[in-house]
């Protein structure tokens, strides 16, 4: 930059010997010199001129600041996206936790249920045991459920055992039955 400066400080300086001696031409009514002022000052006006254009092509400040502004804004849309990411991390660690406290109290829950309808069941079924007891000896007691009678075993008897039934054998074979 201080390079161009100086090119621009030594142009102008070119450029107003340049005009000078263009005036001086006129006056003395030398027309060489005059051309030559005419020239030197041209030569100024294109080192003026290309200074100037290097400059402007050079000067990147607006888009440092450019740069500079979408950086920012970058870095603070990447702030936004970590602290959501942890936002989203730590809410997912908490209904993690949650849903395992839930099901701890639900398998507690659960256990506890199962020991009180286990406890129910037992005391109905021994409800159930104390009255089927209690009836039954009620009909032993009424005699509905009285032991049975020994029975004495039935015995096939032997025509020579019962004399008296020969009769009937004889009879059922007349008869055209078939006996014992």
């Amino acid at each position: 930059m201080a390079g161009t400066r100086a090119t621009a400080g030594a142009g102008a300086a070119v450029l107003a010997g340049g005009t000078l001696l263009i005036f001086h031409g006129m006056i003395r009514h030398d027309l060489p010199r005059s051309l030559g002022g005419a020239c030197l000052a041209m030569t100024a006006l294109t080192l003026i001129a290309l200074g100037t254009i290097r400059r402007w092509v050079t000067d990147t400040s607006d888009e440092r600041r450019i740069l500079a502004a979408t950086q920012r804004e970058a870095q603070g849309r990447k702030d936004t996206y970590l602290a959501a990411q942890a936002n989203l991390e730590n809410e997912q660690s908490r209904l993690s936790r949650d849903m395992a406290a839930e099901r701890a109290n639900l398998a507690a829950r659960l256990k506890a249920e199962r020991q009180a309808m286990t406890a129910e069941f037992e005391e109905r079924r021994a409800a159930l045991i104390a009255e089927t007891m209690e009836a039954t000896v009620r009909m032993i007691q009424a005699g509905k459920l009285a032991p049975a009678q020994a029975r004495t075993g039935n015995l096939i008897p032997f025509p020579e055992q019962h004399p008296g039934r020969t009769g009937e054998r004889e009879r059922s074979r007349e008869h055209g039955g078939v006996g014992p």
